[in-house]
């Protein structure tokens, strides 16, 4: 039988063989991702390497590593730009951050994971609040901002920290002058500012780098996830939460409902919460 006389079944079960072979060559596990948003990505990598069936395409993964990366790419969704939805950052700089350093004035140490942080711009955004805040106190505290994502070739272009005009849509005032050096169409932030900020390759499903955060930021990951991932995500990012601590998610996304108990809303409309003390 030819590839294009497979049945429907023999597709679904070579489907499959192609996720297992993601899942054992990179460690992603493909089947936590909606069907729906996973077949749309890889029909977009396999029309670039004009094939047609699933057994054709893990053909081509088998034979050149380097469609994996392309592929990791299409998987992960790196739109991103500093301040990304204003009044979030309102928000988080008043209601959170504020609260933040006023509670740890004593220890003088605060901890923020940016999990999915793409091309840096969240995690850097908060770093950027926290210097504001702090002003030259910041030199006095431990501030660590851990930001990761699974996909390498985003850190490697955040860890330089080089940005174009698009990463600017909702850059407050005054941050571009006082937080980056300008040159043609690039921005270089500030090496105090990336000072605060470490990137680090990570599925999300697994141990954070820091057993603890103050805040974490998920914002834009659940919704790529399958409805019965969320729950278990959300739940694992609350287990690296510490009590009192905040949680903001996406604007298009639900705190599950059974996690509801856990969190108190500090906006609900912004989709930021407070842990609720064990």
């Amino acid at each position: 039988m030819s590839e294009s006389e497979k049945s429907p079944a023999d597709e679904e079960r070579v489907f499959d063989a192609l996720l297992a072979h993601i899942r054992r060559e990179r460690r992603l596990d493909c089947s936590q991702y909606k069907e729906s948003f996973l077949r749309r990505r890889l029909t977009v990598r396999m029309r670039a390497r004009d094939v047609d069936t699933y057994q054709a395409y893990l053909g081509v993964l088998r034979s050149d590593p380097a469609e994996f990366d392309a592929l990791l790419v299409a998987l992960t969704i790196n739109l991103s730009y500093f301040f990304r939805d204003t009044a979030v950052f309102e928000a988080l700089r008043y209601a959170v951050l504020e609260t933040l350093v006023a509670k740890r004035a004593q220890s003088r140490r605060l901890t923020v994971w940016s999990a999915g942080c793409a091309g840096g711009e969240e995690p850097c955004s908060v770093a950027m609040i926290l210097t504001d805040l702090l002003g030259t106190a910041i030199s006095k505290w431990d501030v660590q901002i851990q930001a990761t994502d699974i996909d390498a070739n985003v850190l490697a272009r955040a860890r330089r920290g080089v940005y174009k005009p698009l990463s600017f849509q909702d850059l407050q005032a005054g941050f571009v002058e006082r937080y980056f050096t300008h040159d043609g169409d690039t921005y270089t932030l500030q090496p105090a500012i990336r000072r605060l900020v470490t990137f680090r390759q990570h599925d999300l499903t697994t141990p954070p780098p820091l057993p603890r955060y103050d805040l974490i930021l998920c914002r834009n990951v659940l919704i790529y996830f399958a409805r019965e991932y969320q729950e278990s995500i959300v739940r694992h990012l609350l287990d690296y939460l510490e009590p009192g601590g905040y949680l903001t998610l996406g604007m298009a996304e639900m705190l599950p409902l059974a996690l509801s108990s856990r969190l108190e809303a500090v906006d609900g409309r912004l989709r930021i919460y407070r842990k609720m003390k064990e």
